[in-house]
């Protein structure tokens, strides 16, 4: 289901606890890796993104709790895709990742792209993704590039 601005506050609890208790792998529990990570994972910046060019995906319980939150750019590429803790292994990032696809094969693409956390490469390779080679350094993380054929 697309993202709403009224689920931002939900969504930036949910960024920040899937960052800091699940991607312990990228962030080594390092404050000083950590924080910056977690900066820009406010209320008022997930508004900026949901109100943006891109599309924004949440997976809801059935009392409308958000589990996760996926965006991807209309270019074609994965820009987030974290759940909450306890909703790991559940299918709700696989969900999110098919609603993302969706929404790029909507737009007409035949590829997707992704940047990915030491922590979710498994993840992505499962769901057909593979290396490209190409890599990011960031808030002292290697982000490895990924792409797939949709």
């Amino acid at each position: 289901m697309r993202a709403s601005s009224a689920d931002a506050h939900e969504i930036a609890r949910l960024l920040r606890r899937s960052i800091v208790e699940l991607c312990t792998s990228d962030h080594g529990n390092d404050p000083d890796r950590i924080e910056p990570w977690l900066a820009r994972k406010t209320a008022e910046s997930i508004e900026t993104w949901i109100d943006g060019p891109g599309g924004t995906f949440v997976a809801q319980d059935h009392d409308k709790k958000v589990l996760g939150f996926g965006m991807g750019s209309p270019q074609g590429h994965v820009l987030l895709n974290y759940v909450l803790p306890e909703a790991r292994f559940t299918g709700v990032s696989k969900a999110l990742m098919r609603a993302v696809e969706d929404y790029f094969r909507d737009r007409g693409l035949d590829e997707v792209h992704l940047k990915s956390t030491s922590t979710a490469e498994g993840f992505y390779r499962g769901l057909g993704y593979t290396e490209t080679g190409e890599s990011d350094t960031d808030l002292d993380m290697t982000f490895r590039g990924f792409k797939k054929a949709i």
